[in-house]
Parts: structure tokens; sequence; C-alpha cells
């Protein structure tokens, strides 16, 4: 052996752990599709129809406001080759597949209600999702939104979590493209804890261990710096264990949390983008998906109202 093979040999052999550790870290792109939104529905409102009833009402939007392709080209200033080839796919996809993700929200989007009360929308959405998935009708992903794990709140986010999956199991309804979001995340300790909720859940319920999936949700200052002045949120993604699929931004806490006055709060505002950078830094080559935030912009109302959403 020559001597550049014999350095090169220990050199191996001293960096092993460390190229260990970079491929067990940083995988690389998981090799599926990111929905290009997520849509949340408060627990009580969903049902079977949901996704059928969007496509619908989105279809008589689109008809109402933009009902060609020459008026696409005018509304957004487009070529008229371009413009049609838009209003085709857009047209195909609010017809096949109006909703690429679906969250049915028992957080803030259902907010705080008597035990039983929220029991009983847990069941009903649970029983829901597994009929659309028998049939063929859900969403290619789709979840739940859970109350945080923050002290005054755990009990119940992990009561509806059970509760959920133990109706979806029975129902026949838990498939691959189940995702779970934890919400308001504020230190690495409530990711470890969620880990632990998951791999408990499932021997309870005979789900595959390892296959429970979540993505953490980034509304709060302290998922992006830490007392110590470090990024937790990469240290959160470790955390998970590899159950993180995704970190999504929310606007609307986050920006309030750092006292940005609600006219001003949008995912354009500094304090956003300065969020998702940090983000972006700590996911990259980890196969954890970013999103880019929370909107409650809609296409409703009077036509400027409408092409205003659309543009945004």
């Amino acid at each position: 052996m020559s001597h550049l093979e014999e350095l090169a040999a220990r050199l191996d052999r001293a960096l092993a752990g460390a190229d260990a550790a970079l491929a067990a870290s940083y995988p690389g792109d998981r090799g599926v599709r990111q929905p290009v939104h997520t849509v949340y529905v408060p627990g009580d409102r969903y049902d079977e129809k949901t996704v059928s009833e969007w496509s619908a009402e989105s279809g008589r939007v689109l008809a109402e406001h933009a009902g060609s392709a020459a008026e696409v080209a005018d509304s957004f200033e487009l070529e008229p080759g371009l413009a049609e080839e838009i209003y085709d796919r857009v047209t195909a996809k609010l017809a096949a597949e109006p909703i690429e993700d679906l969250r049915i929200d028992f957080e803030d989007g259902y907010g705080a209600r008597p035990d039983e009360d929220e029991d009983a929308a847990v069941v009903a959405a649970a029983r829901a999702l597994a009929a659309t998935v028998r049939d063929g009708s859900a969403t290619p992903f789709h979840g739940i939104r859970i109350k945080s794990f923050e002290a005054p709140t755990r009990h119940r986010g992990l009561r509806t979590l059970d509760l959920f999956l133990g109706e979806l199991v029975r129902e026949g309804g838990l498939g691959d493209g189940f995702v779970i979001t934890l919400p308001k995340v504020t230190s690495v300790e409530q990711v470890t804890a969620m880990v632990t909720a998951l791999s408990a859940l499932e021997a309870a319920h005979g789900i595959e261990a390892g296959s429970l999936r979540f993505e953490i949700q980034v509304e709060t200052p302290q998922a992006i710096l830490g007392s110590d002045g470090t990024a937790l949120i990469a240290r959160m993604i470790a955390a998970g264990a590899g159950r993180v699929t995704g970190l999504h931004y929310g606007t609307y806490d986050y920006s309030a949390s750092l006292g940005v006055a609600a006219a001003f709060q949008s995912m354009e505002h500094p304090v956003a983008d300065h969020a998702k950078d940090v983000m972006q830094v700590a996911a990259a080559g980890t196969g954890v998906f970013v999103s880019d935030g929370s909107t409650n912009v809609l296409p409703v109302g009077d036509p400027e109202a409408v092409r205003a959403a659309w543009r945004l």
C-alpha cells in the first residue's frame, strides 16, 4: 500500500462517524411530491362531501369570474396561448383534485369546546375521512391538526389524536397520505413528546411502528431562536426521529408574537422572510418540506376581490 492509500484509509476510519451522521441527518429529497397547498377545515364542518363541494364551488367561481381562456388573458394580462393552457389545466385540476392536502382542524379553526362535543366531532370526522379513503375520493394528502402540547391544551390534544386514530383504524381509513399537524411548538421537548406519543398510540391501535408522521407548525419565536441563541427548529427536526415531514410557517400567530399589527401581518413581511429563511436552512437536505405560510384570503366576494385573491 502506498503512503497515499494508507493516508486515505486512515482518513476514512477517522471520518466514518461523521460520514454516517451526515447520511442519517441529511438523507436528501424523499422522492414524493409536496402538496401545493394545505386546506384547513374546522373539525365539525368536515364530512364526506367536503371535497366535492369545494370542487363544485371553485368551478362555479371560476365560471362566474373567468369563464373562458379569453377572460383569464384579460384579467391577468397574459398571452392568449398561455392563458388557454392555464385555463385548461385549472379547470381539470378543480374537477379532479380541488384540494391536494386537507387538514381536519381541531385547533384554532375549531376552538375550545366541551370535551363531549369535541369527542363527538372527532369520531364523526374520522368516520367521514375513512369513508372517502375507502371509496377513493380522499385528497392525496390528508390528516388532522390537534391542539398544541402546551400545558393548557396538551391533554385535549392527545385525547383528540387518540380518538381520531382509533376510529380511523377501525374504519379502515389509515393510509400513506395521512399526516398530523402539531401547532405552536415552543420547545424541542415538545417534539420529543410527540414522538413518544405516536409510538405509544401505534402500539395501542395496532399501527405499524414508526409509520405515523407529523409536521411542525412554526408559529412562535421560540421555534426560530431559543433563549440560548440557537436555532431550535434545526434541533426539532432531529428530535423528530425521522417522523417530521414538514415545517409550516404560521403567518398570523408568529407575526403577532413579534408585535406586528394585524394590518401588516402577511407572508411578505420581513419577519416572515427571516423565519422562513431559518426554516429553509434548517430543513435543507433533510427531506423535510417547508411551507411558505398561511393566508385567510379566499377568492370570494365581488369580482375585484376574487381577482385580487387569485393574484395572491
